[in-house]
C-alpha cells in the first residue's frame, strides 16, 4: 500500500507537474508511488532507451517507494476495456490514499486518455471482485494535475507551496535532460507561485470538494 499514488503517460510528467508535491509527501514520512503508461518513444528527441534511463534516474531522485513502467503506445493511447483492465490490478496492489492523475482537459491527447482510463479503473476497480480478500477500495481523494494550464479553463483548486523542495525538484527535471522540460517547469511553478503566494508552486484541480474533519486541516 502506498500513501500517494500518481499514474501518468509519460516521463516527466509527474516531475513537471507534481514533482515538489511527491517530494514534499516523502520527506514527511509518506508512501509514494508512479505507474507511467507509456515509454515516450514518440517525441523525437530521444530513443525509447534514453527515456527509460532518465526515467528511473528521475525515480531514483523522488525516492518511489513504487514504480511501474507500462509499454502503452506512445502517442497512441486511447481508452479502451484492455487499458481499463490493466490498470486495475496495479490500483489494487497499491491501493493508495490519494490518486493522483492527469486532468482531462490537458492538451495531450495521451493526457485526456490516461486521466479517462483512471477514473474507469477507479470507480470499476474499487469494487470487491477485484480484490483479493474481497473489500472494497476507493481512495480518499483523487486529483488532477495539468500539464499545460492553458488548455484549461478551470483555475486549481489546490496550490502547494513547494518552495522548500525547490532544488530537489530541478534536480528531477533535469533528469530528463533529452526533453528539455526544466525551463517550462521553472515558469509554470512561477506562475503557480504568484496566484499561490509564494515564490514556486504546483496546482491540483478536485473533482469534488473536499471536506474537512479537523479545523486544523485549514492552518
Amino acid at each position: 500500500m502506498v500513501d500517494i499514488l500518481a499514474v501518468t503517460a509519460h516521463p516527466d510528467d509527474l516531475e513537471i507537474c507534481a514533482g515538489g508535491l511527491f517530494l514534499k509527501a516523502k520527506k514527511e514520512g509518506k508512501k509514494t508511488g508512479l505507474i507511467i503508461c507509456t515509454r515516450g518513444e514518440s517525441g523525437g528527441y530521444a530513443e525509447q532507451a534514453m527515456r527509460e534511463q532518465e526515467a528511473k534516474k528521475a525515480v531514483e531522485l523522488l525516492g518511489l517507494d513504487y514504480f511501474r513502467h507500462l509499454n502503452f503506445p506512445d502517442a497512441a493511447v486511447f481508452f479502451s476495456e484492455d487499458a481499463v483492465q490493466t490498470i486495475i490490478p496495479l490500483l489494487r496492489e497499491c491501493s493508495p490514499k490519494i490518486l493522483l492523475t492527469l486532468h482531462q482537459d490537458d492538451y495531450h491527447p495521451d493526457h485526456v486518455a490516461v486521466s479517462r482510463i483512471v477514473d474507469a479503473a477507479t470507480f470499476v476497480g474499487g469494487l470487491n471482485k477485484y480484490s483479493s480478500d474481497g473489500s472494497d477500495w476507493k481512495p480518499k481523494e483523487l486529483l488532477y494535475m495539468c500539464g499545460d494550464p492553458r488548455t484549461n479553463k478551470r483555475k486549481p483548486d489546490i496550490f502547494i507551496n513547494i518552495d522548500d523542495v525547490w532544488d530537489e525538484k530541478l534536480a528531477c527535471c533535469n533528469a530528463h535532460a533529452s526533453q528539455n522540460v526544466t525551463e517550462y517547469a521553472v515558469k509554470m511553478a512561477q506562475w503557480y507561485g504568484m496566484l499561490g503566494q509564494c515564490n514556486y508552486a504546483e496546482a491540483l484541480y478536485t473533482r469534488n470538494p473536499l471536506t474537512l474533519s479537523t479545523a486544523d486541516s485549514l492552518f
